[in-house]
């Protein structure tokens, strides 16, 4: 990524945290390196009156010196909490835009969460797609959204669809995998992982 760019990721990711739909499923690699993006071309670079100038999917992280970056990657384990996501650098003359995510999981999770009851994001009737959309002022010229993995979120192949003003920007294709045994958090050995915890 060049120096231009990781400047420009980093001011997404501060405006991120204060204005962007924090949700429930997705996942999470801490500590992955630098991997190849597969953010898939758009139908166009140029939705009416939108230059679209950069477009990336990773995982979120930290550099050296503590500011917070974007990792590409297209697969990464399923750890817990770990916050991953996209951005999109765009130009326009106009001063609004609405923009569109479509998060589609492979199966339906167990729960979206509670920014489903909060309005944050609506879901399909089949359960597998959460779709968040906004409408922002153009000044900043970015939009992004982040997404964290909770326990029992499905693994395999996902997608998330970003449209502005209608049309489709980018699509993300990645996959969230199972945490190798060997990293999984420890088991309770005071009591069986089948047992229930008993209440008094």
């Amino acid at each position: 990524m060049s120096s231009t760019l990781l400047r420009l990721a980093c001011l997404c990711s501060a405006v991120l945290v204060a204005g962007c739909a924090l949700s429930g499923p997705g996942a999470t690699a801490a500590g992955a390196g630098p991997e190849a993006a597969t953010a898939e071309k758009s139908p166009a670079d140029h939705p009416g009156d939108v230059e679209v100038v950069a477009a990336q999917f990773g995982v979120f992280g930290a550099d050296t010196s503590g500011r917070r970056i974007l990792y590409e990657t297209s697969a990464f384990p399923a750890v817990i909490a770990a916050p991953y996501g996209w951005y999109i650098l765009f130009k326009t003359e106009k001063p609004t835009v609405v923009w569109r995510e479509e998060f589609e999981l492979p199966v339906p999770p167990p729960t979206w969460g509670p920014g489903e009851a909060l309005g944050i994001f609506t879901v399909s009737p089949d359960r597998r797609t959460a779709v968040t959309e906004r409408i922002i002022p153009t000044r900043l010229g970015f939009i992004a959204n982040e997404w964290r993995y909770a326990s029992g979120d499905p693994i395999g192949p996902h997608k998330m669809r970003v449209y502005i003003d209608g049309q489709l920007i980018r699509e993300f294709s990645f996959s969230i995998e199972k945490l190798p045994d060997d990293l999984a958090p420890p088991r309770n050995h005071q009591r069986g992982d089948d047992q229930p915890e008993l209440v008094t």
